[in-house]
């Protein structure tokens, strides 16, 4: 359906960013950057109306294909339908090169800090990083200590950038224990490929195909022989994810009671009796993966899981204790550190972040708390959300400053990035400016990372917050990185067993607890 002239000309009319921020549209109004072009003007020729239908077939694909989301303590119920944009964000081949080389050097970075602070801890040593900021924290697990890791030992990393308003791009968090998102993105490059079949073609996309291959490849590498995956289970707010990637792996899916550990391995109880289990891609957060030697109160975990995998009788990705990884405070001695292993700076710079527990970062952040949000350096705290004290009263300030002075080596101060806008389709059928932020997922090789080209879009509920988790409301987009020049039609994500009418593949195994039910 072609659309009229003057739905064309509202579609871009419509379209008003802020003027304080980086949009990743415009390079002014009504003037798209080189690399939208092409797409701008197929969607142009679709107008409002073939828009809308375009989002209603998004919204029934997902529907259909059972795409969730679990919001906890949503008065409406937990499991929401998984909220995708239609309009893709588009980044330039060219720029997405030099995010890849930034993303590698940081995995390989992170994955040496990893083995070095459960090994020989020389950071400590050499002062580069203070003992209480590691010894001190709950992501740091002392049952973990000395554990055999691979060369590789990070085998999924996932990383938050977001593009600040002079266009440079920053590194807003590190998942390195369950880096979760991977299997929706895959999802909504499946549903959009399916709505914009012409367009997704004739753009040049990078497929995606390759990253899971690679991950496969990964885990097979840690053993060939039975790989499971483990889930908390239903109520986990990826619930979805961990089923469609099960299924798309071709891994076995358990939670905690399907799995035993007897002399010293691990086994999974199938209705064929035991079966030994080799590798664990965990979806399960490190202090709950073993009720006795972690956390005593989980009921996610195995029991003496640990100790399996101190003898090497099972192999986990990632390994416990790498939630470490994750605190915003590793960000305030990251450069030093990479100087100290790489000999060289960040290629991706962090949020410029002060630690608290050092004098000098805890007086900055209290100077300065006006302009600064503060962040837990526990990420699994329930009251680790980003606090942006722009946004707080002078008594709730006053309150915030009493708390960090009470617990300083609890917290980090970090500058406040003014996320870049990216165009969302409004429900009128124009385009309206979110602030957005983009997850990259690396998987490990033999001897180097593997990027996904694209990641998983976040981006506001509304127009004008800042905040892009789906918890809050967010929605999802699909990235499209740009090839420049067309890639070969053999071996797309849609011939990996996901083509129209297909179904995902079955379990290796099935679990007797799934049987029973």
């Amino acid at each position: 359906m072609s659309a009229s002239p003057d739905d064309s000309q509202m579609l871009h009319a419509r379209y008003a960013p802020p003027g304080d921020a980086y949009d990743e549209l415009c390079l002014a109004p009504g003037m798209p950057r080189p690399h939208w072009a092409g797409v701008m003007e197929s969607l142009e020729a679709l107008g409002r109306d073939g828009l809308l239908a375009r989002a209603a077939e998004a919204r029934r694909l997902l529907r259909d294909n059972g795409v969730t989301y679990n919001v906890y303590s949503d008065p409406q119920g937990m499991e929401r339908p998984w909220p995708l944009d239609p309009l893709p964000l588009l980044m330039d081949s060219g720029e997405w090169a030099g995010i890849e080389t930034g993303l590698i050097q940081r995995a390989e970075l992170l994955n040496l800090v990893l083995r070095d602070l459960y090994g020989p801890r020389t950071l400590i040593r050499k002062g580069l990083l203070p003992p209480e900021l590691v010894f001190g924290q709950p992501g740091f697990l002392h049952a973990c200590d000395d554990l055999p890791l691979p060369e590789h030992a990070l085998s999924l990393y996932a990383s938050d950038l977001a593009r600040g308003p002079d266009g440079q791009l920053w590194v807003l968090g590190d998942r390195t224990q369950v880096p979760s998102g991977a299997g929706y993105a895959l999802e909504n490059r499946v549903v959009l490929s399916r709505v914009f079949p012409s367009l997704y073609r004739d753009a040049g996309v990078h497929r995606l195909t390759g990253f899971f291959q690679a991950l496969r490849a990964r885990l097979a590498a840690l053993s060939p022989r039975r790989d499971v995956e483990l889930s908390p289970g239903p109520l986990n707010e990826t619930w979805f994810e961990h089923v469609y990637l099960a299924g798309y792996l071709g891994y076995t899916l358990v939670q905690g009671q399907d799995l035993v550990v007897s002399g010293g391995r691990v086994w999974l109880r199938s209705l064929g009796g035991l079966e030994p289990v080799d590798v664990i891609l965990r979806r399960v957060d490190d202090a709950f993966c073993d009720p006795l030697a972690l956390n005593q109160d989980s009921r996610l975990g195995v029991a003496g899981l640990l100790e399996a995998v101190r003898r090497g009788r099972v192999a986990v990705a990632n390994p416990l204790g790498s939630g470490l990884l994750e605190s915003p405070a590793l960000a305030a001695f990251l450069p030093a550190i990479a100087r100290h292993f790489l000999g060289q700076d960040p290629l991706l710079p962090g949020v410029q972040t002060w630690w608290c527990g050092e004098r000098l970062g805890r007086a900055h952040v209290l100077a300065n708390l006006e302009r600064l949000v503060v962040r837990s350096v526990d990420r699994s705290e329930a009251a680790g959300r980003p606090v942006f004290a722009a946004l707080l009263s002078r008594a709730e300030r006053d309150a915030l400053g009493a708390r960090i002075q009470a617990h300083p080596e609890r917290y980090v101060g970090q500058d406040q990035v003014s996320l870049s806008t990216v165009p969302v389709l409004a429900e009128d059928g124009g385009l309206e400016a979110r602030h957005g932020a983009v997850r990259a997922f690396l998987c490990a090789r033999e001897d180097d990372y593997v990027v996904m080209p694209g990641g998983l879009t976040r981006v506001a509920g509304r127009a004008g917050d800042m905040v892009v988790s789906n918890q809050e409301g967010g929605l999802s987009k699909d990235t499209w990185v740009l090839a420049s020049e067309p890639e070969p039609v053999a071996g797309p994500v849609l011939s990996e067993g996901l083509a129209e009418g297909s179904v995902l593949g079955m379990q290796a195994s099935l679990p007797s607890r799934v049987a029973e039910n």
